[in-house]
């Protein structure tokens, strides 16, 4: 494409009858204006296709990262969708497993508890009816004849009344544990009948 300083430049041999010189020159000089002018148009329009064409270029580029990306996300989510599915089922068979476990446990604690409660019920039962045996076994002997004492025909005026009255009437010294025990009354024959 001519540019318009080479369309400035241009001469042209003259001939014996040729054009007018000066209507060509203002002619080349009208051509050359506006070619200049188209020229620049077009330079102009060059650099914003170049650019637009950059820019597209970039948003094509963004795009395609933005789907990338989004496809991206999508199988992430996905993944994160289905890992917490799968998390979850996890822990629900946990927990479940763990509950059986405790259940059991309970239920085994819950009989030996069962089992100790009998066991200490029938002991329990066993001991009362001894100690009942032996209780009456008891009553039985303080009411029998050898626990009866006959008080009749016995004086009680002759018994001393304490240790030292006893050591006076006898003329007996006491020991030392003679001594321990001489804070002891003898019976009383006042209170016996």
């Amino acid at each position: 494409m001519l540019t318009p300083i080479e369309i400035q430049n241009k001469t042209f041999k003259a001939v014996g009858l040729g054009y007018d010189k000066r209507d060509v020159d203002i002619f080349m000089q009208e051509v050359a204006d506006s070619y200049e002018s188209v020229y620049r148009e077009k330079v102009e329009l060059d650099d914003k296709v170049n650019a637009l064409i950059e820019a597209l270029n970039h948003y094509k580029s963004i795009e395609k990262m933005m789907q990338k990306a989004l496809i991206l996300a999508e199988k992430t989510a996905e993944e994160t969708k289905t890992a917490a599915i799968q998390n979850a089922r996890q822990i629900e068979n946990d927990a479940v497993t763990r509950s059986q476990i405790i259940l059991s446990d309970a239920r085994r604690e819950l009989d030996n508890i069962r089992q100790q409660i009998i066991t200490m019920t029938q002991t329990f039962e066993t001991y009362k009816i001894n100690f009942k045996n032996l209780a009456n076994a008891q009553i039985e002997l303080v009411n029998s004849d050898s626990f009866n004492i006959k008080t009749s025909g016995l004086d009680f005026e002759d018994i001393p009344q304490s240790v030292t009255d006893y050591s006076e009437e006898t003329g007996y010294e006491s020991t030392s544990e003679d001594d321990q025990n001489s804070d002891f009354d003898i019976i009383n024959t006042d209170s016996v009948d």
